[in-house]
């Protein structure tokens, strides 16, 4: 049983996908390797180019946790000062000393993730049959980048102090 899904609550949305295969699919975005947001980036262009999303009822999948890979320790690296739960966006504005986020896995995966939300817009057409929710998560406010007001973020960005703000 197929139970079509109305809306996508996040653009965080990595289910799990059972296609067939057709020349028709968009490729797997090559810049997001090892870990992070490699699933998510092509589950958002397969919304965009018109694929429906239907869960799979009646039945159950179960992930087994395992160690962390090497990419994935790698993503998991952060400032101290974020170690101490102080948000990305605060600290970047209140930060006494530089911080350069370039310097880790994250950051430069959220910059190309912006990099990729700006291509998809100005270059694949909008066929969505499956809207973003009316609730749906603003998950920009979760990357490692500066947003303007516009909500784009930069790659220039990511060093910051609070002299030079």
């Amino acid at each position: 049983v197929l139970k079509d899904l109305p809306c996508i609550k996040s653009n965080r949305y990595e289910p799990y996908l059972a296609v067939r295969y057709c020349r028709d699919l968009p490729p797997f975005q090559e810049g997001f390797t090892g870990y992070g947001k490699n699933k998510m980036t092509w589950a958002m262009q397969l919304r965009r180019t018109g694929y429906l999303f239907s869960q799979l009822g009646e039945a159950f999948l179960v992930h087994y946790p395992h160690l962390d890979s090497a990419a994935r320790l790698e993503w998991n690296k952060k400032p101290e000062q974020l170690k101490k739960g102080v948000a990305v966006g605060e600290l970047l504005e209140h930060s006494e000393q530089e911080i350069d986020l370039k310097a880790f896995k994250r950051a430069r995966v959220d910059q190309l993730f912006m990099e990729f939300k700006k291509w998809m817009g100005e270059e694949v057409e909008d066929r969505a049959r499956v809207p973003m929710c009316e609730n749906s998560l603003n998950d920009d406010v979760r990357l490692w980048v500066n947003l303007n007001e516009n909500g784009s973020g930069h790659a220039n960005d990511h060093t910051s102090s609070s002299t030079s703000r």
